[in-house]
């Protein structure tokens, strides 16, 4: 199982929010490729990037810092935040990116989720954001009306072969990540299952490997010192939790 650590970006510095709320920004690097190299040495091999402007403008905004990451040896960028068209998914893989995340396109964008998927086979990746069940989007602050389990089938038969998906709610807060809801949506629809939001100690990585997902992402949990990734790294990297 991965364990893949998460820089969310705003004005080209690592961010972390609460729930999703914007407002709650808090500054943890103004120097994200450092930062990122810090995680390589640790034992990450693949890093989840958000780009939160662009999640709200509706477009990549901190391609310069995104491209600067994609230079860090040895690891693997997948990139989420404001990919709406075929060109901008064009346009951020150029630059180095392995595979992007839809997460707004997923829901509303279908048609875009599978011409990316043809044109760029095996790097496109679904982000699936929910509270209390529905998936959220633009930067979570706009409702769906659909359930996770539903959207996640769509994008796998568009042809998207891993869904990453987030309890808006547990987000930033500590609560615990959603395992069990992650390992339901693997189980029900066929498709590889990364669980994200929530995340508190190494016990959550424990319930994702039990779970038997593909793998859990980890943001804040980190940069607040609650537990150090190369110890959740060697976690993830035994046999599964019986």
């Amino acid at each position: 199982m991965q364990v893949i650590p998460a820089i969310d970006l705003m004005g080209g510095e690592v961010v972390r929010l609460e729930k999703g709320d914007f407002a709650t920004r808090k500054v943890y690097s103004r120097h994200p490729a450092e930062q990122a190299a810090e995680f390589r040495a640790a034992g990450a091999r693949v890093l989840h990037v958000v780009d939160l402007d662009g999640a709200r403008a509706g477009w990549p905004v901190n391609l310069d810092t995104v491209r600067q990451l994609c230079q860090v040896e040895g690891l693997e960028v997948e990139l989420g935040g404001g990919l709406r068209t075929l060109s901008d998914i064009e346009r951020v893989l150029a630059l180095g990116v392995a595979a992007v995340v839809l997460g707004t396109a997923a829901v509303e964008r279908l048609d875009l989720v599978r011409q990316a998927c043809q044109r760029f086979p095996g790097r496109v990746r679904c982000g699936i954001d929910a509270r209390n069940g529905e998936v959220k989007v633009a930067g979570w602050l706009e409702g769906s009306g659909l359930k996770a389990a539903e959207v996640a089938r769509r994008v796998r038969e568009a042809g998207v072969t891993l869904v990453e998906y987030t309890d808006v709610a547990r987000d930033g807060m500590f609560s615990g990540v959603d395992a069990a809801g992650a390992a339901a949506i693997q189980a029900e629809v066929g498709v590889p299952v990364v669980a994200s939001g929530g995340v508190a100690g190494l016990d959550d990585v424990r319930a994702c490997l039990a779970a038997g997902l593909a793998g859990v992402i980890v943001g804040k949990a980190l940069y607040e010192g609650r537990f150090k990734l190369a110890d959740a790294v060697a976690l993830a990297s035994g046999p599964p939790v019986s």
